[in-house]
């Protein structure tokens, strides 16, 4: 490991997992069994969800499935893209998941969202505060982060793309974070 980095990675390795600050809340976790990809719709908190049991649309600002079809569900995913149901009828969804893909790991105001892997396989998430940098630490600069996950399963994270909702996917759930507002 590289000399400067030693402080930085002692500080991430010391860190307690920690609920995410305001105006973060975190929504019930929902369970789903084999859980292959995840895809929010354009300017949308509306997350689809592709699984070995089907698809379903999950609205993140409430936690609540709105659809479920349970018919099985393979085409477009290695190319990253999922047909949407119910209210995501007729339109292609971008998916992150199995077979690779990313969703957002900013917003518009600033809010960031991390990947370390310390102990492989374990990756931590660490959400950033606006106006910090998490390098920014080593060279004396402020740096304002928490460690809200943890764990060896995850299949995708990110935000919605209006920034109002978070989610981390792992094999077996969805995580999900919201708040009201984007300032």
């Amino acid at each position: 490991m590289t000399h400067h980095l030693k402080p930085l990675v002692s500080k991430l390795s010391a860190l307690d997992l920690s609920k995410p600050p305001a105006p973060w809340c975190k929504a019930p976790t929902v369970l789903i069994g084999g859980l292959r990809s995840i895809g929010f719709q354009r300017d949308s908190d509306l997350l689809l969800v592709v699984s070995e049991q089907g698809r379903g649309v999950i609205d993140c600002v409430t936690g609540i499935t709105l659809t479920r079809d349970r018919s099985e569900y393979y085409e477009d995913e290695i190319l990253l893209e999922a047909e949407g149901i119910g209210q995501m009828s007729g339109q292609s969804i971008r998916i992150s998941g199995l077979y690779g893909g990313g969703l957002p790991n900013s917003t518009s105001d600033n809010w960031s969202l991390e990947t370390v892997t310390l102990a492989w396989p374990e990756q931590s998430l660490l959400l950033v505060e606006p106006g910090s940098w998490l390098y920014g630490s080593l060279y004396g600069k402020p740096c304002n982060f928490y460690k809200i996950f943890s764990d060896s399963e995850i299949r995708a994270q990110g935000f919605s793309p209006t920034g109002r909702t978070l989610v981390i996917a792992t094999t077996s759930e969805i995580y999900i974070y919201s708040r009201n507002t984007v300032g």
